[in-house]
């Protein structure tokens, strides 16, 4: 659940309902569910994680071509490539196109976005995955009007999931403890309420990793949803050399404010952050 500090404007929730660059999809998509949470449910007979495909009994390496792939338009094309079916059919496991967390979340934004619903990616950390601590992960988030708030929704979390992995909470509506954005990592981090060591995934951990996410969730505030290895700028040097704290900290309360306009000048608070449009520049850094 996300309680929103800043109502959002009309002609903010009209942005985030168009597609963006990532989210834009094809005209043919054929029928599809026209409610939020169906289209949650959706996703993941279309896309399977490639680090989780032994809870569906599959054992074989990732294909890391597939799981570089950005757009949700080329998504869809390789989940059509596998299976001609109309899309609002789910496939069986091995049929789905495999990627990661950024991928289940880009393509229901996208998909949201196709139906006219406010959407977007949150890049983040959630405390679900291991005992202690928080790893690496992409959320959605929607405009409930009804709700008249944020809604925070994991498009990964299918029933298979929810039960090997003995989370009991409900995926369509995350808990608050649940999933810190990036920025909300960042500032816990520098008022000293949490251990950035405890933040990334596998070995991959520290103020480094947290900052990284920052300017990836702020990217994807403005509807450019980059790869979760996507490194740029001086995202790499902060690996050995530390981050520039006083600049995240900037990026980080701009992306928390819930401001668009904040957001957006955040964005372009710097010449190194704004990416492409497709983030054709980047070099996926993840190659096995």
């Amino acid at each position: 659940m996300v309680e929103s500090a800043t109502v959002p404007t009309r002609a903010d929730l009209e942005w985030y309902a168009t597609p963006g660059p990532m989210t834009t999809l094809p005209a043919d998509l054929g029928p599809l569910p026209t409610d939020a949470e169906a289209l949650r449910r959706l996703v993941p007979g279309l896309v399977i994680h490639g680090d989780l495909r032994w809870a569906y009994g599959i054992d074989a390496p990732p294909p890391m071509a597939e799981m570089n792939t950005r757009p949700a338009a080329a998504m869809v094309d390789v989940v059509r490539a596998r299976d001609a079916a109309p899309l609002a059919t789910p496939r069986a496991p091995a049929d789905r196109m495999v990627g990661v967390c950024r991928h289940f979340t880009t393509l229901h934004t996208a998909l949201l976005r196709h139906q006219g619903i406010p959407a977007r990616a949150r890049c983040g950390f959630a405390a679900y995955f291991e005992a202690g601590g928080w790893i690496d992960h992409w959320v959605t988030e929607y405009w409930d009007a009804g709700r008249d708030r944020w809604v925070r929704a994991d498009a990964q979390l299918d029933e298979t999931l929810l039960t090997r992995l003995g989370i009991a909470f409900d995926p369509a509506d995350l808990p608050a403890e649940a999933f810190l954005t990036g920025g909300d990592a960042w500032l816990c981090h520098r008022w000293g309420s949490c251990d950035a060591q405890r933040f990334g995934i596998a070995d991959l951990r520290g103020p480094w990793f947290v900052a990284g996410n920052v300017v990836r969730d702020l990217a994807a505030l403005n509807k450019v949803e980059v790869l979760p290895w996507d490194v740029w700028g001086p995202l790499a040097a902060w690996i050995d050399e530390g981050p520039d704290d006083e600049l995240v900290d900037a990026l980080a309360v701009a992306a928390t404010s819930d401001s668009l306009d904040e957001a957006r000048a955040a964005y372009r608070s710097r010449p190194w952050i704004p990416v492409s449009d497709d983030a054709s520049e980047l070099v996926p850094v993840r190659t096995e």
